[in-house]
């Protein structure tokens, strides 16, 4: 799925190189400079020195590495994907608008520290933020499970699984951020591994919950739903936290992550106040913009209709009970396969992708009319509603994908920015979520679903 060649690290390298090697101008110009600037100006970060760009020219991204971005996707998405999975288990539970609630805080919680993290998270270590982001995943995602089996109080449960459910979203905006913050100083396929591991966090839950549905049904242990759902959870929970040493003894000793970790240098002996990049974060955020939108309006036009509308749609035959799972499971396959395909496809950018990006709105009414006019060729036919399906889906994951790995490279060639960018796609793209989820709630009350 992932395409580690050698040949696209290698040139994604030499770039870095070039670009460095090309700034060696303007930078010594500005230290020409330097005894008329104010003193703020001083503590910027110092450019890269010649050490670094020989150990840059050294040091490859190699397809161990690659694997390690892709699992960071995995674990960044797989908690909240255990959540979906066994919502119909958890809503019958804690009732309460559980499962309104759900999707509302989680993504509220993730864009609050998501602004945090645009325009304060380059100026703290990476380390201590994976740390943190993987121990509240951790922790939200087992002791859901918990709750849903000891606490009796409805009232008193929906409040602790919520709670649990916003500590989740802080950390997936801390793991998610700081690993494609990462990955935004380094070659393009270092941010396309991650987004093609958050689109297999989508696939594992739902073999799990099968395969552990079958051994507890065999082995005669009951309560299914609530230790079914505390299998899984733990197994969520115990991935998170072996994202730690992975991190700790694995990326951050990858000769490659070496050097792109020099930046924290600065940040251990700067304090909040000190800014660390050349630029204001406002005109970063100018220049990263265009592809932020793109993103945006990708995620907003899927959760528009998906899944507040592919949830209605019936199968052709009423005895295909899991009909709804299964053009799920379409969805998350071909998203996959979208996210993955940028690996071997010519990047698309600009007014190329944006036009790309604009032509799915033509889903929204696509999706509606299967779902009002059930009886309708062609919405009638099973096959094409995973066509329709498996195209929204296969869309979604390489426009988001291409917009993600253009968003870092439309800024200059300092790895500060590179970082801010970085943390600012995420933002785009959790914010494209809840604006769809918010207009997709409208839709259904207005069209009386």
């Amino acid at each position: 799925m992932l395409r580690p060649g050698h040949t696209d690290e290698s040139s994604g390298n030499d770039a870095d190189v070039r670009r460095y090697s090309s700034g060696d101008n303007d930078m010594a110009a500005l230290s020409g400079r330097a005894s008329s600037t104010s003193p703020s100006s001083r503590s910027e970060p110092k450019p890269p020195s010649d050490d670094r760009l020989s150990a840059l020219t050294d040091a490859k991204v190699d397809w161990l590495l690659l694997i390690q971005m892709s699992g960071f996707g995995i674990i960044a998405l797989l908690p909240y994907n255990l959540i979906l999975t066994e919502l119909d288990f958890l809503n019958g539970s804690f009732q309460h608008y559980y499962a309104a609630a759900l999707s509302f805080l989680y993504s509220i919680a993730v864009n609050i520290v998501q602004i945090l993290l645009i325009w304060y998270g380059n100026r703290f270590s990476f380390k201590p933020r994976i740390i943190l982001g993987c121990l509240l995943m951790a922790a939200g995602t087992l002791l859901t499970a918990v709750i849903a089996m000891v606490v009796d109080n409805s009232i008193i449960a929906c409040l602790l699984a919520l709670i649990c459910v916003s500590a989740m979203g802080v950390g997936y905006a801390e793991l998610e951020q700081t690993a494609l913050g990462i990955a935004a100083m380094c070659p393009p396929s270092c941010t396309l591994s991650i987004m093609v591991g958050e689109g297999i966090a989508g696939l594992l839950p739902w073999p799990l919950y099968e395969l552990l549905k079958s051994i507890l049904e065999s082995s005669g242990v009951s309560p299914i739903p609530e230790w079914r759902c505390l299998i899984l959870f733990t197994i969520g929970s115990v991935l998170a936290l072996a994202m730690i040493p992975i991190y700790a003894l694995g990326t951050a000793r990858h000769p490659y992550i070496v050097q792109v970790l020099t930046i924290e240098q600065n940040r251990r002996v700067s304090s909040l106040s000190v800014r660390q990049t050349r630029r204001p974060v406002l005109a970063i955020l100018k220049d990263v913009a265009p592809m932020g939108v793109c993103v945006w309006l990708t995620m907003a036009v899927t959760f528009v209709v998906f899944p507040a509308q592919s949830v209605l749609w019936r199968p052709q035959s009423p005895s295909n009970a899991n009909f709804v799972a299964q053009v799920t499971f379409t969805f998350q396959v071909l998203d996959t396969v979208g996210r993955a395909a940028p690996s071997f496809l010519p990047a698309l950018k600009g007014w190329g992708l944006f036009a790309l990006v604009c032509c799915r709105v033509c889903f929204i009414p696509l999706f509606i009319c299967t779902a009002l006019y059930l009886n309708t060729v062609p919405f009638f036919w099973d096959w094409f509603r995973h066509l329709e399906m498996a195209l929204l889906a296969l869309t979604n994951g390489m426009t988001v994908t291409w917009s993600m790995v253009a968003g870092p490279q439309r800024v200059a060639s300092d790895e500060a920015e590179q970082e801010v960018a970085g943390y600012f796609m995420p933002f785009a793209l959790v914010h494209g979520i809840l604006w769809g989820s918010v207009i997709a709630l409208l839709l259904n009350i207005a069209l009386g679903q």
